[in-house]
């Protein structure tokens, strides 16, 4: 299991077992293909996931639960049970695996996606989609968002 040492801060830290069963649930999350790595050949278990730690500590405990509740199997099947079972768990494994492939140089330059990069949006540019209708469709359709789970009762449909 990948519960912490006694005297071990929860709060921020992810034992290395933990870092093993990441790993094997990020490859079976991200299969390698088309010329980008798997999770775990991308590092999601290693520095990436010290860097979504430093950036979203909070993360760190309902993903030590995430993977505790997956049990000794933890591949696609009981990822996909965890989803069905505890959304709230694995919404915060799927952030930590996906946000920490998307930091990965070997994802993001394959891909030519550079999150880091400054750009200044123009308001005149905004206003020429406006003018041209091409939000229109957006606009158009209802609106649906999710409720955050400590919304309170009288928001809930």
């Amino acid at each position: 299991m990948t519960t912490a040492r006694k005297g071990e801060d929860r709060g921020t830290t992810v034992p290395p077992d933990a870092r093993a069963r990441l790993g094997q649930v990020a490859d079976a999350m991200i299969e390698s293909g088309a010329g980008l790595p798997s999770g775990a050949q991308a590092g999601v278990h290693t520095g990436l996931l010290d860097q979504v730690v430093k950036t979203r500590p909070d993360l760190v405990a309902p993903l030590l639960r995430a993977l505790d509740e997956l049990g000794p199997d933890p591949g696609l099947a009981a990822v996909e049970r965890l989803a069905e079972r505890r959304p709230e768990l694995y919404e915060a494994l799927a952030l930590v695996v996906a946000g920490g492939y998307l930091m990965s140089s070997r994802v993001t330059a394959p891909l030519k996606y550079r999150f880091a990069e400054i750009k200044i949006v123009d308001p005149r540019d905004i206003a020429v989609v406006v003018e041209e209708g091409l939000l229109d469709a957006v606009a158009e359709r209802t609106p649906f968002y999710r409720l955050p789970p400590d919304a309170p009762p009288e928001h809930r449909p």
